[in-house]
């Protein structure tokens, strides 16, 4: 999923005009005429008909669950150029040349128009697909795993059904509303990317971040550093980490993807137990690469979440929560994951914290030192598993 900050006068509590607007903007499909190419509006989520929306199947523990429902109508350009070209033959062999004229094909032209939008008003080639959404209000986030162009249907359609604005929380938003809160906006815009490796032109050549240097945030290379520095804590101290709220130990497992922050040695990906103890993870390293997704094992309040960390887009996936031991209905153990969930994100959020106070502070040049001379160290090699 990734997260959506909610912006605007956003109502404090679920309450029913809120559900009325839901059903306001469902997505109705067209019927008449030759529908739209792509359409989309909200659904109730349990299926792609759902269009109920009320407090007994879509509001759990202060948060309302839904989803956005996009249909497109589309033919597939194998089969439009299929069906002209049995048009042309079968027009074409009906002249003693055995070509088709210029006349003739401007009529196939039309044929085929004719012939395509009665297969589409029939929903021959109709495609829904749901995009899960899940409105935390008490934390003013919204939960989704829209991307791309869905993300930004996404929020065209929160924006136009609610009024409020859904802006993308990604590590260099979340680090200026971080920093911003403590007055420290300037440590933001001051921030540039560590070298922890020399460059190919030496100690002068800062990393470049190609996958973050043209986006909307440049400032996304902080959640690379931020992986990487959880790597470092995790080898180098156990991977306890003192936060606001207690401890988070943290360990990555599983799975690792590198990239070259140079744009040059190319990416990485490792798998299996404990990637980062492979040697190849520390040649990556070595060579200018900087971590840009893992498997991570995080112990926090007493629980234990595994996930897959995007650490650029600050997105996770293939989570796994903590089992609900005690929930006599369906709907508690939705309302008691909806708590975990919020706990997982805070989590997440105050390791960053930590990172980031370290980053902006003095101190964050002999970590650097310290995470360099790391890095050139030679792991020990991973034991053969019987």
């Amino acid at each position: 999923m990734r997260r959506f900050a909610v912006l605007g006068d956003q109502p404090k509590s679920v309450e029913q005009p809120l559900l009325d607007k839901l059903a306001e903007h469902a997505l109705v499909p067209s019927e008449d005429g030759v529908p739209p190419e792509v359409e989309y509006g909200w659904c109730g989520g349990r299926h792609i008909l759902d269009s109920r929306f009320d407090f007994e199947r879509n509001v759990f523990n202060d948060a309302v669950s839904f989803a956005m429902r996009v249909d497109t109508s589309r033919v597939p350009a194998e089969l439009r150029q299929a069906y002209k070209i049995m048009e042309e033959d079968a027009v074409a062999a009906s002249n003693p040349s055995g070509f088709i004229s210029r006349k003739q094909k401007s009529m196939v032209k039309e044929t085929l128009a004719r012939k395509l939008d009665e297969e589409l008003k029939s929903g021959k080639f109709r495609r829904s697909r749901l995009t899960t959404v899940l409105w935390d209000l008490p934390t003013a986030s919204v939960y989704s795993p829209a991307s791309g162009p869905v993300a930004e249907k996404l929020m065209e359609l929160f924006e136009r059904t609610f009024g409020l604005e859904l802006q993308p929380m990604s590590a260099g938003s979340i680090a200026l509303k971080m920093l911003e809160s403590r007055g420290h906006r300037r440590d933001y815009e001051d921030s540039r990317p560590t070298r922890f490796v020399l460059g190919p032109e030496g100690e002068s050549q800062h990393p470049e971040y190609p996958w973050t240097a043209k986006g909307p945030q440049p400032k996304d290379f902080l959640g690379n550093e931020f992986l990487l520095w959880l790597w470092n804590e995790a080898d180098q101290r156990d991977g306890t980490i003192k936060v606001e709220s207690g401890e988070a130990a943290i360990f990555i497992d599983k799975s690792l993807d590198l990239d070259c922050a140079y744009g040059l040695s190319g990416r990485d990906t490792l798998r299996g137990d404990g990637p980062t103890r492979m040697p190849e993870a520390k040649d990556a390293l070595r060579t200018g690469k900087l971590p840009r997704k893992a498997g991570l094992v995080l112990d926090y309040s007493r629980q234990q979440f595994t996930l897959t960390f995007n650490a650029e887009s600050f997105s996770i996936s293939a989570a796994k929560l903590p089992k609900v031991e005690e929930a006599d209905t369906p709907r508690t153990q939705f309302e008691e994951r909806v708590g975990l969930m919020r706990e997982l994100w805070k989590a997440i959020d105050s390791l960053y914290d930590v990172f980031l106070k370290r980053r902006c502070s003095s101190a964050w040049e002999s970590q650097t030192s310290a995470i360099r001379k790391w890095i050139l160290l030679t792991p020990k090699p991973v034991a053969a598993v019987a």
